[in-house]
Order: C-alpha cells, then sequence, then structure tokens
C-alpha cells in the first residue's frame, strides 16, 4: 500500500510541474514578441511536459501558445511544424 501512495504522489507532483511550466511558457509568449528563438524555447519547454493537466484551462493555453506562434510571421515554417506535431502528440485538439 505504501509504493502506492509513493507512486500517487509522484504523479501528483509532475502534474503540478506540468502545469506550472505550460503557464509559465505560455505567459512568456503573451509578455514579448514572438521571435524565432523565443518559439524555439516554446517548443523545448513544451517537449519537457509529458503530458497536459486534463483540464481545458490547459489545453487552451497550450492551443493560445501555438496560435500565438502560428500568426507571427518571424517563425520558420519547419518550427511551426515541429510544434504542431508536439501538440498533436500531446492530444491538444482544435490546432
Amino acid at each position: 500500500m505504501g509504493i502506492f501512495y509513493l507512486f500517487l504522489f509522484i504523479l501528483i507532483i509532475l502534474q503540478i510541474k506540468f502545469a506550472i511550466t505550460i503557464k509559465l511558457a505560455v505567459r512568456k509568449l503573451k509578455k514579448n514578441q514572438i521571435t524565432q528563438e523565443l518559439a524555439e524555447n516554446f517548443l523545448k519547454k513544451i517537449r519537457s511536459v509529458w503530458w497536459v493537466p486534463y483540464t481545458t484551462k490547459y489545453f487552451n493555453l497550450m492551443r493560445k501558445g501555438y496560435a500565438l506562434i502560428y500568426v507571427s510571421q518571424e517563425v520558420s515554417e519547419e518550427t511551426k511544424k515541429k510544434l504542431r506535431s508536439m501538440m498533436k502528440f500531446r492530444l491538444v485538439k482544435g490546432l
């Protein structure tokens, strides 16, 4: 029984870590002008997120981050494609 609670505790900590990572990454995109470097940094941070916490709030944040990068003229098409595939892998719908 102790191993179950340890596993559950670790999952909760990871869930919180991923939620904070998503929030901070999207907040940074909102505050700054979107550049290639900023888009690659966002992609790197999203790669560290193993799963998106299963609430509409975080899926909407991921969509918002994708939309901000997608409309930017300074970001290459290759980076946009990588981000789109990363979002699909994380099960973000409605891109």
